[in-house]
């Protein structure tokens, strides 16, 4: 790249999911899948600072699903519904939003990664579109041009513009699916939020394609350059700092300590950056490539991964109680080295049960055999002792030995409000009254917190639960509660 000034280039791969390629895709776009080997040619070269891997990871009830309203006017590519800004003070701002089949719903198949993109390279995935009241085609804004990640918080896993101008990033490259919806969307909000952005042509395909001409022009009119595989810049790409965790040369056990801490303190990349999946295990035990269930992280997921256990500090209770009353629980983090286990077993759990829900219903609350059925309440919230059931959290979050961890399962719904993402007034309420009666009679109250993740954030997303934290409690009560529970990282 024939310039003076200081370039880094990263690349983001937008949506090489199964629902949007051939041939079972259920918005399957014509060609979807031939891209594959052009993008892993892409995602081979050196010359990229970051390799982004988008998804689509919409909740069921998103708005852009056809069949989430009422008829006639529901038919996915031709019908709009009116859809309502996310931003404070903007709620009253509408825009028409295309509806689309039923696609890319969170832990389907559909939602995946086809096989034949080459996830071996290390990348960082991220998903987006996972606010059910707003669609989000970019990642970087959502479909109102909101970039601010306030807004977009529950929308989308990470930050990707703060962490790619984390690493110094200046340029992006555009390749992926749909060229006249996510990619010209996500290439657009890059030039918006300070990139230069670029678009490889070769590796996108619409789903008009008769529209790419025009798509090109508005494109080109925003600033953002279309080349070719061909063109020179590609050809010279080189790296003009080592791309994100890869494995140049064999590490010690020097640099295991040294350059994780490295990566975690500055945000910077390291000289000779250890790969994440290598931090806090045994020499005796480092693999050349990335285990599976280490793969599709999130930025969050790999920082903390990168970081040596005795490196990290835990939360302690006043930082739990800011955590919890400031609504910023996406603030959790887990110990690297409990993480580690915790995603390392979830993929054994979802291999033996096919999915996480089936176990905890079957195997954690003893309701049953972990179908629907099982988890059909007796009675209205709160009402029946038989819907609840109190037990440790299996993985607690990183905070201080004196704060025990607890989850409350629920067989009743606790409402959410779909604008907010969070609990309705009367949920909360109902949830407080419950908290008051069943802990703070036992413990003191400025000892008890709960909170109940957004649905970015469940990892059971098919079993209503909220979390209680207390602070030094009488074991005793504890025991009592939870009907002597023992967590699955102490029994492991």
């Amino acid at each position: 790249m024939a310039t003076d000034r200081t370039v880094r280039s990263a690349l983001i791969v937008v949506d090489m999911q199964e629902d949007f390629c051939p041939p079972h895709g259920s918005l399957a776009v014509q060609g979807g899948r031939d891209i594959a080997s052009i993008i892993n040619t892409l995602l081979a070269k050196p010359g990229f600072v970051a390799r982004i891997l988008t998804k689509d990871y919409h909740p069921m009830d998103h708005i852009s699903f056809a069949s989430n309203h009422p008829g006639p006017d529901n038919q996915p590519f031709s019908s709009f519904v009116a859809m309502n800004n996310p931003a404070l003070g903007k709620e009253s701002e509408t825009k028409q939003q295309q509806l689309w089949p039923v696609h890319c719903v969170a832990d389907t198949s559909g939602a995946e990664i086809i096989p034949e993109i080459d996830i071996s390279t290390e990348h960082l995935v991220v998903h987006k579109g996972m606010r059910p009241e707003v669609e989000m085609y970019s990642v970087f804004a959502d479909a109102f041009g909101n970039c601010d990640h306030g807004t977009n918080a529950h929308s989308v896993s990470i930050d990707v513009a703060a962490a790619l101008k984390s690493q110094g990033v200046t340029d992006v490259f555009v390749v992926g699916l749909a060229g006249d919806y996510c990619v010209k969307a996500t290439a657009l909000d890059a030039a918006k939020v300070g990139f230069n952005s670029w678009v490889i042509e070769e590796g996108t395909k619409c789903v008009v394609p008769a529209g790419w001409d025009a798509v090109k022009g508005e494109l080109e009119t925003a600033g953002v350059s279309i080349i070719s595989m061909n063109d020179s810049i590609i050809r010279e790409l080189r790296p003009s700092m080592p791309p994100i965790s890869t494995l140049d040369e064999k590490p010690t056990d020097a640099d295991a300590d040294a350059d994780a801490a490295l990566h975690f303190h500055n945000h910077s990349v390291p000289s000779k950056p250890l790969p994440y999946w290598l931090v806090n295990v045994p020499r005796s035990q480092w693999t050349a490539e990335c285990p599976s269930f280490l793969r599709d992280q999130s930025l969050k997921n790999i920082r903390c991964l990168s970081t040596p256990d005795h490196l990290y500090t835990r939360q302690d209770w006043e930082q739990v109680k800011e955590i919890t009353s400031t609504n910023r629980i996406d603030r959790f983090q887990r110990v690297p080295s409990e993480l580690r286990k915790y995603l390392e077993y979830m993929a054994h759990i979802k291999a033996e049960y096919t999915s996480v829900m089936r176990f905890v219903v079957k195997e954690r609350l003893g309701w049953g055999d972990g179908n629907w059925e099982d988890v059909k309440p007796r009675g209205g919230p709160f009402e029946y002792e038989e819907d609840i059931r109190i037990i440790y959290n299996d993985w607690p979050y990183g905070v201080d030995k004196d704060i025990i961890h607890l989850v409350v399962w629920t067989k009743f719904e606790l409402e959410d409000d779909p604008t907010t993402d969070d609990l309705t007034a009367s949920a909360r309420a109902a949830i407080e009254s419950y908290v008051q009666d069943t802990f703070c009679s036992r413990v003191p109250p400025e000892q008890v917190v709960w909170f109940k993740n957004w649905k970015s954030l469940k990892s059971v997303p098919g079993i209503e639960h909220f979390h209680v934290m207390l602070h030094r409690p009488d074991m005793a009560f504890v025991r009592e509660i939870t009907r002597g529970d023992v967590p699955l990282i102490e029994r492991l």
